[in-house]
């Protein structure tokens, strides 16, 4: 999910109450797109409202400060940053180009200073900003090369918008963002912008076909990149009210379906050894901005059921961050459409700090005693025949049910978050089990389990 506006004290508001942060992950939110303004980054104001008795902390920080401590408030939640280059001066509008004469090119390469997983490059470009190779002075691709080119000691994933407002990409197929350098080239990500008719009432929008008549158009202006070029598309900003009943809430039910149909929201991107699933950002947590309102109520803390389904649809299962004893523990997300999923297979293993494992609980035998049997995580193989055996235990109506023991060892050199794994056997009591999908389960985000570790689960 994002947040909107251009001051940091407006971040601030969210990301220093607790229960924000649970009700994030609460929600299967893995990260955040935070909007900043480069003067904000050139002058460093300090005289913010701060409200200091609740913030106590905080007081005297510059803006620069604040933004370090949100991210790192966010790190210590397992929630990921991507800062998003929003505007060039806070009160002002979203330029049309990624400079102006205040703020020439060289500059706004200079203001990026963050190590964070990500950065979105310019918000919206629009108007005379164009996607071609013909005019440096408007050319969105050419300068996204030269600023990716400027900023390769950055480890990050670059966002790279479209134009018209971010939405159209189509001239990717000609001019795909090339910097020259293989392994900067595999950290670019294309980042449409797609918006409904709460935002801007198209002509697409009224027609008695809609909301099929959008796969067409879509699908020319960006639906095409991933299986064309190879690069990840991952939409950097939709949403809307959503009213029930409205046209809206029509379009936003359809582009989730489209999202999924198309695996837009199962990319995967391989980073400092690890795969991680990044789908995309809904716009936005506040509920303060004026053509889409928030994932919460003018409170600013009872979230609006309508959108969390929205967003929870889109991707029920993405990948999970935990800081745990100086390291993170990754926990391999899962794609909500079987054709998406790499290779066609049902389960595949994950990457260090997650295994996923077929577990076979069908062909077992009952005792009286709960016994137990392996299953290796990490790269290691696990033994032959059955890897799970089972025991009856008296349920809640007196009637004797089948209780599973799984015993999971931990061979890999990582610290093991939670393992995932699909019985041939129906599971009716889940307990602390979270079900990924259709039949396959993953064992508590809690557990953990360092190397060379054992771990019972029943």
């Amino acid at each position: 999910w994002t947040t909107a506006g251009a001051q940091i004290q407006v971040f601030m508001k969210m990301a220093l109450q607790e229960n924000k942060a649970k009700s994030s992950q609460n929600n299967n939110f893995n990260a955040i797109r935070v909007p900043f303004s480069l003067e904000m980054v050139k002058n460093n104001p300090s005289n913010l409202n701060i409200n200091c008795g609740s913030n106590p902390g905080l007081c005297g920080k510059t803006a620069l400060q604040l933004l370090d401590a949100f991210i790192d408030r966010a790190a210590e939640r397992g929630l990921l940053i991507m800062l998003d280059n929003h505007r060039i001066t806070p009160g002002g509008g979203i330029s049309e180009l990624w400079y102006n004469n205040e703020y020439p090119e060289s500059q706004v390469i200079s203001l990026w200073q963050w190590n964070v997983f990500a950065i979105d490059l310019k918000n919206e470009p629009h108007d005379s900003a164009s996607w071609g190779n013909s005019n440096a002075a408007t050319d969105w691709n050419k300068a996204a090369e030269r600023i990716i080119n400027s900023l390769s000691s950055f480890p990050g994933l670059f966002f790279v918008e479209g134009i018209e407002w971010g939405n159209r990409l189509e001239n990717v197929a000609q001019f795909p963002i090339n910097t020259g350098n293989a392994s900067l080239n595999n950290r670019v990500i294309y980042s449409p912008h797609c918006y409904g008719p709460s935002v801007y009432d198209r002509p697409e929008f009224n027609t008695q076909d809609f909301p099929n008549n959008l796969d067409g158009i879509y699908m020319a202006k960006y639906g095409f990149i991933v299986n064309q070029t190879g690069h990840p598309v991952v939409v950097g900003e939709w949403g809307g009210r959503a009213e029930v009943g409205s046209r809206d809430m029509a379009w936003n039910q359809w582009y989730v379906e489209w999202l999924r149909s198309k695996c837009i929201t199962n990319n995967l991107l391989i980073i400092l050894e690890y795969t991680i699933h990044i789908y995309q950002f809904y716009w936005c947590l506040n509920p303060n901005s004026a053509d889409t309102g928030g994932l919460l109520e003018d409170d600013w803390l009872t979230p609006i059921p309508r959108k969390i389904n929205l967003t929870n649809r889109a991707q029920p299962n993405p990948t999970k961050f935990q800081p745990q004893n100086g390291q993170i523990c990754i926990t391999a997300g899962a794609f909500p459409e079987a054709h998406c999923r790499v290779g066609g297979g049902q389960v595949t293993t994950g990457a260090p700090g997650s295994t996923t494992t077929t577990v076979h609980a069908g062909a077992t035998s009952t005792t009286t005693k709960a016994p137990t049997t392996t299953v290796h995580a990490g790269p290691t193989t696990s033994p032959p025949g059955p890897l799970t055996t089972t025991t009856v235990v008296q349920g809640e109506n007196g009637s004797p049910v089948k209780q599973y023991t799984l015993r999971i060892s931990n061979g890999s050199p990582s610290t093991v978050c939670s393992v995932q794994f699909k019985p041939n056997a129906s599971i009716k009591d889940k307990w602390n089990l979270e079900e990924v999908s259709s039949g396959l389960y993953r064992t508590p985000s809690w557990m953990t389990i360092a190397p060379g570790a054992v771990s019972d689960q029943a």
